[in-house]
């Protein structure tokens, strides 16, 4: 029967005696982007197949399946100008006026502006699991863990607090930094000229994180948001939630059933979302526009967690928002080029919270990726 992927692929490494817990959007290979607001709309040709979408104050990125990347905007710092031999590109992330690719084995690329080292990748950088990109600095999570920060530290955004520990994730957002405990605690530090590292101490289970100039929104259980710092009013009754995008003087939040949700200041339209916009997976807020990817399948948006990956556990586990009569399988490999793909679970789903295990999940470097039938 014809497979379709809701995710080009989902990369993890194991962690001895590591909890490792992230959420990220899953979605279609035949993804489309809608943009709308001031700035960046207007597309390159050739935007299509698109699995991942990043964007910042000036320009946007786009990674098609292939591995490759499309970018428009702002070019003044070079910052769209894509390294012409870039392939096998596994994340993206545009800082302001530069761009970062993580590549699928594991190593970083940068170009644009390097006025403050922003795109001087640090010697021997390998391994890497996830990038984040900020005004003007960097973070890469390793495999084992271990966060590497590099660009500027003007407000001490690269110095991850020694007392920090089990950190998920870390965001560069403006001249600050955030990061995500296993704990579902937050931790920010950098720049607090708005009150965006006061993290509420009451603040727990959070599940996503994100960050802009002078605020931090905060994912919580429940699909709930919570901000602090100097940003956009939240609107009463946002629950349901799978995702959240901080924009400079806007906000966007993704709902189960795969609809944008948008408020802050309107000055370009930006929190006007396209009628009829639908089956969104992945959003992102730019100074003033707004971009999503929608999935040709006609599939709510799976959020998935990633629980429980290393060898104190010994598994890898995806949940998520299931669709009722869809069969869902995980399947993993030890390499993406070339795959082999091995099918580890199997479900059809109900409608509900779905969970698919890998309990043979080792400490070497794996790709996974969720396939429905």
């Amino acid at each position: 029967m014809k497979r379709m992927l809701l995710r080009k692929l989902i990369r993890m490494a194991g962690m001895a005696g590591l909890q490792f817990v992230t959420t990220c959007s899953v979605y279609g290979l035949q993804g489309s982007v809608t943009a709308w607001g001031g700035g960046q709309t207007a597309f390159p040709s050739g935007l299509t197949d698109i699995v991942a979408i990043s964007t910042s104050v000036d320009h946007s990125l786009a990674l098609h399946a292939n591995g490759t990347i499309s970018a428009w905007g702002c070019d003044d710092d070079g910052e769209c100008d894509v390294p012409s031999a870039l392939t096998n590109v596994a994340s993206i992330a545009a800082g302001d006026f530069f761009s970062v690719a993580l590549l699928t084995n594991g190593t970083v690329v940068a170009w644009g502006t390097d006025d403050r080292g922003q795109c001087e990748i640090p010697t021997g950088l390998s391994n890497v699991v996830a990038i984040s990109a900020g005004h003007a600095h960097c973070f890469a999570t390793k495999a084992d863990g271990t966060i590497i920060a590099w660009g500027s530290d003007a407000f001490g955004q690269t110095e991850i607090p020694v007392v920090v520990s089990n950190l998920v994730r870390v965001v560069a957002a403006g001249d600050y930094s955030l990061a995500l405990t296993s704990a579902g605690t937050v931790v920010a530090w950098g720049l607090d000229d708005s009150g965006q590292t006061n993290v509420p101490p009451e603040l727990s289970g959070v599940q996503s994180i994100s960050g802009a100039r002078g605020y931090a929104l905060a994912l919580g259980t429940g699909g709930t948001v919570n901000m602090w710092g100097t940003g956009p009013t939240l609107p009463p009754g946002l629950i349901n939630l799978v995702s959240i995008a901080a924009g400079q003087y806007h906000a966007l939040a993704l709902t189960g059933s795969g609809s944008v949700l948008a408020w802050g200041t309107n000055q370009s339209s930006e929190t006007v979302v396209p009628e009829g916009l639908s089956n969104v997976v992945s959003i992102a807020a730019g100074w003033d526009y707004s971009l999503a990817l929608s999935s040709a399948l006609s599939i709510a948006p799976v959020s998935l967690t990633i629980t429980n990956f290393g060898l104190s556990s010994n598994d890898f586990s995806v949940i998520f928002l299931s669709q009722k009569g869809v069969s869902y399988t995980l399947q993993s490999t030890g390499s993406i080029s070339p795959p082999d793909w091995t099918s580890v679970e199997s479900a059809t789903g109900t409608g509900s919270i779905l969970t698919l295990t890998d309990a043979a999940a080792n400490a070497a470097r794996q790709f996974y990726r969720l396939s429905v039938r």
